[in-house]
């Protein structure tokens, strides 16, 4: 055997011994970063989608402060704000938040709450309560 068949040899038993070893190591590498790469992508989407919340729920006081104080307030300073006038200014401010939230924010809160419309009734209820316990009547 000379000496360039024994090296070929030599060559060809260690690389059949680390070859496989290091295919090993380089496919978990490859699936950790796939791993990770979908983990920092739904990170990004969750929080996407929570800003997309907290747009709409801004939306959603402002519209219950401005039925506050273009609706409840005047029928508050004349005596005339009754349970029918609650009701009516609950549907204002659920019709002005409706106009407000953008689509892509009432598909976020579907898709965390389940429904738009039961989580926009009760943040309209969750704003009024906090709209008056700062002061601010409706």
């Amino acid at each position: 055997m000379s000496f360039t068949e024994m090296i070929q040899y030599i060559l060809y038993i260690v690389l059949t011994a680390i070859l496989p070893v290091a295919a090993k190591y380089t496919v978990n590498f490859i699936q950790a970063r796939i791993r990770e790469s979908a983990f920092i992508e739904e990170a990004a989407k969750t929080e996407a989608r929570s800003i997309l919340i907290k747009d709409a729920l801004s939306d959603v006081m402002d519209a219950v402060l401005y039925v506050n104080q273009t609706f409840v307030d005047t029928l508050k300073a004349r005596g005339e704000f009754t349970q029918s006038a609650w009701e009516e200014a609950k549907q204002k401010a659920y019709n002005a938040a409706l106009l407000s939230v953008s689509e892509e924010s009432k598909k976020a809160v579907a898709s965390v709450y389940g429904s738009f419309d039961n989580w926009l009734q009760l943040k309209i209820e969750a704003s009024v309560q906090a709209a008056k316990t700062n002061n601010t009547r409706m």
